[in-house]
């Protein structure tokens, strides 16, 4: 019985001890983020402050919604002529999570972190069920040429997002 618990604690204490990213996963080319309005007494644990349109406010650390609840998006001609939008469609997960949190913080903020970076900021009105989230400007070419990779355009087929990016692939090679 004791040889028994000492494996197990071994074994234990091998696999806590494991770095986290170790399970061989790429990091994302680009990420986005959107993150509630918090409360100054959050910080600086759970929130951090952004100078907004609104002034400074309080955003909490942790994303309601994240690049991994991307299924499509696709991006549009901002009204600043530089710089574009973006629409993106939530997979079903973020779906679920966007609409709870419209649900019930009414009033309050969400901004939107592109690479780490503070984007825009919109004021939930209503529930949003519907899944679709919008960047409305600041988006560069650089940056839709990285979600590219993450997920296709709305309405594009999986096949064709996949060969869309070998092609695109192929033509980085060819430049370099």
């Amino acid at each position: 019985m004791k040889i028994w618990s000492s494996a197990l604690l071994l074994s234990a204490f091998f696999i806590l001890s494991m770095p986290a990213n170790a399970a061989g996963k790429k990091t994302p080319p680009a990420s986005i983020s959107f993150h509630l309005e918090g409360a100054a007494a959050e910080a600086p644990k759970f929130a951090r402050e952004f100078n907004t349109l609104a002034g400074a406010r309080y955003f909490r650390k942790a994303p309601e919604v994240n690049s991994k609840n991307i299924q499509a998006c696709s991006p549009f001609p901002a009204d600043d002529n530089r710089t574009y939008g973006m629409v993106f469609k939530l997979n079903a997960h973020g779906t679920r999570r966007l609409s709870e949190v419209t649900t019930m913080h009414q009033g309050k903020l969400l901004l939107s972190l592109v690479n780490g970076q503070p984007l825009g900021v919109v004021r939930i009105d209503k529930p949003i069920s519907d899944g679709i989230l919008v960047i409305w400007t600041g988006i560069t070419q650089q940056e839709i040429k990285l979600y590219d990779q993450i997920a296709p355009r709305i309405g594009e087929d999986p096949k064709q997002w996949k060969a869309r990016l070998k092609q695109i692939k192929k033509e980085a090679k060819k430049s370099s």
